[in-house]
């Protein structure tokens, strides 16, 4: 079983480590590691497969989810407003007692009673009817960072109905894949703030690297978000309103899925003789920004030995 060099990805760019997760939730029996000679480049062992194989199922996983009933869709009703009528949307902020919501949630368990998680998974990563915003809407995921007339699910089927096989081997394995196009802000190079540029960057349009943002939503069930009192936590993130942080570790002896999320339920940034035991080379960090109209970016990160 030959090993795979994802060259064209970086595990210590916040987008780059989500993709990873996502590969590995999308390829049964594949083991993800990353070079520790300062490449941070992940690479997969474990499977009979060669880069156009590996490039080909993902995009397969894209197509699969054409249809209405992939178990990640989600929407809700929005009541109208003085500016607008009723509104179906694909956001993660439903009133918890929305009939939707509830729906929702029904389908999901249902599923998983018979064997299917993969609903559940997604369920438990998007949000708790326990936490509310003050507008009595259900907080989702510290990585929700849509907001205005954008939705977080609505710009993932834009993102996953872009891809193409040969995109997919370019962003993997060489790099440079960015097009026109909406993302999911996950990427620290998606920030537009007019404050940072020269120029308005409304003028520029957006990019994005489709297949990467694709990979890193399928790999977002790894990140499950869980109630604490009245508030909504997420796996990996610290911290609490303007002040929150995504923090993950970089480990260089291949570990599976379930090895993989045991991982990231761990704060490792206080043990450097346990890290070092567990192969753990290099811990990241990425504070996360949010403007005043609600839009959320990642920052560069940090590394640390």
């Amino acid at each position: 079983m030959s090993r795979i060099d994802l060259k064209g990805v970086n595990g210590s760019n916040p987008l780059g480590f989500l993709a990873t997760l996502g590969l590995l939730r999308i390829l049964p029996g594949a083991k993800l590691g990353f070079c520790d000679d300062g490449s941070y480049q992940p690479f997969v062992e474990g499977l009979q497969l060669n880069k156009s194989d590996l490039a080909a199922l993902v995009f397969a996983d894209a197509k699969a989810a054409e249809n209405d009933k992939a178990p990640w869709r989600f929407t809700y009703t929005k009541p109208p407003t003085k500016k607008r009528g009723e509104q179906v949307v694909a956001d993660l902020k439903p009133p918890p007692n929305d009939p939707g919501f509830a729906a929702f949630f029904k389908r999901c368990l249902d599923d998983w009673l018979s064997g299917k998680d993969e609903g559940a998974a997604y369920a438990a990563a998007y949000f708790t009817d326990v936490a509310v915003d003050s507008k009595g809407n259900t907080k989702p995921t510290a990585f929700h960072f849509t907001a205005a007339n954008q939705t977080f699910l609505g710009q993932v089927e834009s993102i996953r109905a872009s891809l193409t096989q040969g995109w997919v081997e370019e962003a993997l394995f060489t790099g440079r894949a960015e097009r026109s196009g909406s993302n999911l802000r996950w990427d620290p190079a998606a920030e537009r703030s007019w404050a940072l540029m020269a120029e308005d960057p409304n003028k520029e349009g957006t990019r994005v690297n489709a297949p990467l943002e694709w990979l890193a939503f399928r790999g977002l069930p790894l990140l499950p978000s869980f109630p604490q009192g009245s508030r909504i936590v997420t796996t990996g993130v610290s911290g609490r309103g303007d002040d929150m942080t995504f923090t993950w570790p970089l480990w260089s002896v291949p570990a599976s899925m379930y090895t993989a999320r045991s991982v990231l339920q761990v704060d490792w940034t206080s043990n450097a003789r346990e890290r070092a035991a567990r192969s753990i080379f290099a811990i990241c960090s990425s504070s996360i920004r949010r403007t005043s109209q609600g839009f959320g970016n990642l920052s560069p990160s940090s590394v640390e030995p």
